[in-house]
């Protein structure tokens, strides 16, 4: 009688295994098992079926499956698994059982593949290519034809599963983890598509070998592109060319969970004007510190269109409503500037009349901004925590501080121009830093401080953890 199937999961992996959700993503550092989740999950899934059931597992080539995945597969499962037709077709001999068609999208004839058979679940392994900006990886239009295709086995649920190793903040797959949760709803009858993702911590596998661990660190270099994603498992920042604000520390400042609007506690919103609007809205959290909740950005619109699109229906939503009751509002000095149609408007004046508030300029000049801006970040708030923290759902904020906002260089890497470059970064960049520096003015930090802030990366991640994995709520709130 053959043996029960038996696997020793982690506790993300386990969280990714028995999610119900119809798109699940997996993503950490090299090492962490996400080959084995990804195994597990397909095992799962029928088992949830109640039924056989048929997928797909792609990757950008059939080569890739050969020579990496397949024997992955077959270490894991051992005669559990086989394969026919030249690693083209895998069966997982469980109870029920899992038959999977393997190819890679090597050309975009390859997609065709995907047009006839009736599958209940799709994996897409490694989405991201290995090196950041290569031509390899897979394009967003196979994960949409895949959650198309996943949802076809009659009798079956719908999943679609990516494991990978995180990408650079560029990538689609970045974009997709941190889109909202639900990823889409029929009107008709209200069912949502949800989604799930998880991130593996450094150090969870407790079956990686020491020696394979040091190899990765050896690897890869310290403040590369390959080190934040296969070392630390974050995405690595896109970097044009000198950050604004290299104090930034995404694994201290960035929560990678949607933070809760504190009831009672007192609202912020930091404003740049012009044809490209920018609002990023805050809230003030015992003790002594800002959480940065949602940005709200317009192109090629003004402030009036901005605050009636975007800000106020946002601000009406269940997130916010009724929750608070004070605001400040402080932005650009140049806001108070009059129109040309009038001389009696100002966006200033547009935002007070909107909100029944009083806004406040921030400083005029450039280094009365950047100055409190860097301060603040590299500032821990009393008990210990980052003075600044974004939420998961200001996400343009973490792009824009993590790199996006940045000043031009030469070919030297000398910086070009007294100010950054304006781009779409540059504005909600500069909302923020209008808000920061009236709320926290500068102070001077000593040099051990200042060194700590942009080297000691790892052990202020290592504090910033507890607040990451949702310990921050009790603390701030309580």
């Amino acid at each position: 009688m053959a043996k029960d199937l038996v696997f020793e999961l982690s506790p993300t992996q386990s969280a990714f295994v028995h999610s119900d959700a119809e798109i699940v993503m997996l993503i950490g550092p090299m090492g962490e098992g996400k080959t084995v989740a990804g195994i597990v999950g397909l095992i799962a899934h029928a088992a949830r079926c109640g039924c056989n059931i048929r997928g797909a597992l792609i990757r950008d080539t059939h080569q890739n499956i050969k020579i990496s995945t397949v024997p992955d597969i077959q270490d894991i499962l051992g005669t559990r698994v086989t394969f026919h037709d030249d690693c083209k077709k895998m069966i997982i001999h469980s109870t029920p059982r899992v038959d999977m068609d393997l190819f890679g999208i090597d050309d975009p004839a390859s997609l065709s593949k995907l047009q006839g058979p009736q599958y209940a679940i799709i994996w897409l392994e490694e989405p991201a290519p290995i090196i950041e900006r290569a031509n390899a990886g897979l394009p967003r239009s196979v994960f949409e034809l895949a959650m198309a295709r996943a949802a076809r086995q009659r009798g079956t649920l719908m999943r679609v599963q990516i494991t990978q190793n995180p990408a650079d903040e560029d990538h689609w797959t970045e974009d997709l983890a941190n889109e909202p949760d639900v990823y889409g709803a029929d009107p008709d009858t209200g069912f949502q598509i949800r989604k799930q993702v998880f991130r593996i911590p450094y150090g969870e596998n407790r079956n990686l070998n020491p020696q394979a661990r040091a190899a990765h660190r050896a690897a890869f270099a310290e403040g590369t592109g390959q080190h934040y994603r296969y070392v630390l498992g974050v995405a690595a920042p896109v970097q044009k060319g000198k950050k604004v604000t290299p104090e930034y520390n995404p694994l201290f400042h960035f929560s990678d969970k949607i933070l809760p609007v504190v009831p009672g506690a007192a609202g912020v919103r930091g404003w740049d004007a012009w044809q490209n609007p920018a609002c990023v809205i805050g809230q003030f959290v015992p003790p002594g510190k800002i959480w940065i909740h949602d940005v709200c950005v317009g192109e090629n619109i003004g402030v009036n269109e901005l605050i009636e699109q975007s800000v106020k229906p946002l601000l009406n939503t269940p997130k916010y409503k009724d929750k608070i009751e004070d605001w400040r509002d402080i932005g650009d000095p140049t806001m108070r500037t009059p129109d040309q149609s009038s001389t009696q408007m100002t966006a200033a004046r547009r935002v007070e009349e909107a909100f029944r508030t009083r806004f406040e300029p921030g400083p005029t000049r450039w280094s009365a901004r950047l100055d409190p801006t860097k301060s603040a970040l590299l500032r821990n708030a009393t008990d210990g925590s980052p003075r600044v923290l974004i939420s998961k759902s200001a996400y343009l904020l973490h792009r824009c501080l993590n790199g996006g906002w940045h000043w031009k260089t030469d070919n030297s890497g000398n910086i070009v121009g007294a100010l950054p470059v304006k781009d779409r970064f540059s504005h909600p960049g500069d909302a923020f830093s209008y808000m920061v520096s009236v709320l926290f003015p500068y102070v001077r930090l000593d040099v051990s401080a200042r060194r700590m802030g942009a080297k000691d990366f790892e052990t202020r991640a290592r504090l910033a953890r507890s607040y990451r994995s949702g310990n921050y709520k009790k603390r701030a709130v309580g």
